[in-house]
């Protein structure tokens, strides 16, 4: 009926009982699929993806227009013109087995999915659910979706295996975050083992991407010269997307003056390369270089680039300023914001060389001065299996904080960390070290094949 009978013709007149056999079954089965619907949609697809061509199809009869096509596409041709017999049987024979593994896929899925309720149910029947449930729960669904991936685009099942997915997703990501909040209860107990809670913020990342925050997607009272560390992911941003030579020279303008830390070494009226200048921002924390920074790169870009790289909370809308004297020049446009996840993901992006520029900013990172904060933290655990490879540090009258990356075993993680109203290095070391103790004691962040 698809195929016609120009094709069963051609099958039957060939040569040996064997092929007459075969050509037998396939249009029997052929004739099977036609009457419960499902083969002729097959095949007008098969056809719309590019039959005929030269190397596959006769001249079809010409309609009226000369085209030949209206017929076909009426379904009324015999295909048996267009395609060799090998050919048509490969193309059915291909459609079908796709059909039966999207079909399985679908089934799979539907009963991960019923396995994954009946968790959730016995679960809540005994009380609470267990983080052990709840992860049991978020395997199942994971895997789920991981069987409807499998059905192609082109299958008939698509789009119910779409539909599908949405539900799941639906199910899955309050269910993701019930688990993040039952993990991460571990960074509320040492906050709240400061006395000031309300004051700290800590987010920890596995250089994979798992993550657990303590208020992390809170703004801290200032984030002070951490905000650093954006500026030059911005500026390396910069430099790739239109080709910026670091070792371009740009001026310092005067009115780009405050205090600095000691030992900074930029000085105004002068020209450095833009890689120094980054390099004393980061390495010195330094508060002239970053000033001219901000007039290089200008409010609305940096902006624009901190939301492409899909940093919605981060914000640099202010220059620094030391302890008396402010700059004198586009000193303003709103307030800094950062929040420690968004911090910690760019510095995690640095030490998976991930983020623009990464080689650049963590040879700036490595020969940071100021080691009172993460180092220090590091080296009073005094445990061997834990080196400090990196940090950034912040602190003015709003906040301390440090973003410090460590290595543990083998494994890397980078872990933010800040106190409102405070001036405590004491008490921030402490969170630093009780956060890496944690991981010693009661194992890492993700699972580790030893």
């Amino acid at each position: 009926m698809v195929l016609g009978e120009g094709l069963k013709n051609r099958l039957s007149t060939r040569s040996g009982s064997t092929l007459g056999i075969f050509g037998a079954g396939l249009i029997a089965g052929i004739a099977a699929t036609v009457a419960l619907g499902t083969l002729r949609p097959m095949l007008a697809a098969i056809w719309w993806q590019g039959v005929p061509t030269a190397e596959t199809a006769t001249t079809a009869e010409p309609d009226a227009d000369g085209t030949g096509w209206s017929a076909l596409a009426q379904g009324s041709v015999d295909l048996a013109a267009y395609f060799t017999d090998g050919q048509a049987v490969r193309l059915t024979r291909q459609r079908l087995e796709q059909e039966a593994i999207a079909d399985a896929n679908l089934k799979r899925s539907k009963e991960l999915a019923v396995q994954g309720i009946a968790v959730r149910d016995a679960g809540r029947e005994d009380g609470e659910e267990t983080l052990a449930e709840l992860q049991h729960q978020e395997f199942l669904w994971q895997a789920a979706i991981r069987q409807l991936d499998q059905i192609p685009a082109s299958s008939s099942l698509a789009e119910v295996a779409a539909e599908k997915r949405a539900d799941y997703v639906t199910i899955l990501g309050p269910l993701q975050a019930d688990i993040a909040d039952r993990q991460s209860a571990f960074l509320a107990d040492i906050a709240e083992a400061t006395g000031r809670p309300q004051a700290i913020r800590i987010t920890i990342c596995h250089l994979s991407g798992k993550c657990f925050d303590y208020k992390g997607d809170q703004p801290p009272a200032s984030p002070a010269s951490l905000i650093k560390l954006p500026v030059a992911v911005v500026l390396m941003k910069k430099a790739i997307d239109e080709g910026i030579d670091l070792d371009e020279q740009i001026y310092i303008d005067p009115h780009n003056w405050t205090e600095n830390a000691t030992g900074a070494k930029i000085f105004v009226d002068r020209e450095y390369s833009l890689r120094e200048v980054m390099v004393r921002m980061i390495k010195e924390s330094n508060n002239i270089a970053t000033n001219q920074l901000l007039d290089y790169l200008g409010w609305e870009y940096m902006d624009q680039a901190l939301q492409d790289l899909g940093y919605e909370q981060t914000k640099i809308r202010t220059k620094l300023v030391g302890d008396r004297t402010a700059p004198t020049s586009n000193r303003a446009v709103g307030r800094n914001v950062m929040t420690t996840n968004e911090v910690t993901d760019m510095m995690r992006q640095v030490y998976t060389f991930e983020g623009p520029g990464s080689e650049e900013i963590l040879d700036a990172m490595v020969g940071q001065y100021d080691w009172e904060f993460g180092y220090t933290a590091v080296s009073q655990l005094r445990n061997k299996r834990v080196a400090w490879i990196g940090e950034k540090t912040g602190q003015n009258s709003n906040v301390i904080g440090s973003s410090t990356a460590v290595k543990i075993d083998d494994e890397r993680y980078v872990l933010t960390v800040t106190i409102d109203n405070s001036a405590n290095q004491r008490m921030l070391r402490q969170v630093i070290g009780d956060t890496i103790q944690h991981v010693l004691d009661e194992g890492h962040l993700v699972p580790v094949t030893r």
